[in-house]
């Protein structure tokens, strides 16, 4: 029911010295039903407008006409409200996602301090000298996880991979030279990410 049309309904009852109850009577209806039409939070039948016009001696024209810009305005509010709660819904996923991914970033943490541990007691000599190559794994994980959840390979700690990559060959099989040379790859992939992801910006902008 429009605002307009239900301020008309109460002008034009109480123009007829009828109240409420009354009107509830004559047309055989709740009072609270005559309430709900006058406070815009329902709408007569096809019957009762009829009624109505009749009873307050004016065609149905007059009784449902609008205002255009009554109806703009109701419009515009109904618009607003709209865009507010899908802004609230969008934060709340947000926030949703957001502790997923703090949830999956301690539990890889506690993980990595837990195998540490393990790799320091377990394996003989200098397990926890050797061990700490693990740690590096923290930065490429968290990195791997932004750059999958905001799809953007350019987030990936590369440099810190390479350098897992050249440290751990070098401990473990004591290949140091020419293992370097996967540092190349850092500017290359950079490169090609960068390149990509501006391809993205401008495709989407366009």
């Amino acid at each position: 029911m429009n605002l307009e049309i239900a301020s008309r309904l109460v002008k034009l009852r109480k123009a007829k010295g009828l109240s409420q109850e009354d009107l509830a009577d004559k047309l055989g209806i709740s009072r609270q039903a005559i309430s709900k039409w006058e406070r815009a939070e329902a709408s007569p039948d096809t019957d009762n407008l009829i009624i109505l016009a009749r009873l307050y001696e004016v065609s149905l024209d007059e009784l449902l006409s609008t205002d255009d810009k009554d109806e703009e305005i109701k419009a515009e509010v109904v618009d607003r409200i709209i865009k507010e709660e899908e802004k609230q819904e969008e934060e709340e996923q947000k926030e949703h996602h957001n502790l997923m991914v703090n949830i999956i970033n301690s539990s890889y943490v506690l993980i990595v301090v837990l195998a540490y541990l393990l790799i320091g007691f377990l394996i003989p000599g200098d397990g926890f000298g050797k061990g700490w190559i693990i740690f590096l794994t923290i930065p490429i994980v968290f990195s791997l996880v932004k750059c999958i959840t905001h799809r953007n390979a350019n987030l990936f700690a590369f440099p810190v991979l390479m350098a897992f990559v050249y440290v751990g060959i070098g401990m473990i099989w004591g290949i140091w030279h020419p293992t370097w040379l996967v540092f190349i790859l850092i500017p290359i992939y950079y490169s090609i990410t960068g390149a990509i992801v501006s391809t993205k910006k401008y495709k989407k902008n366009k």
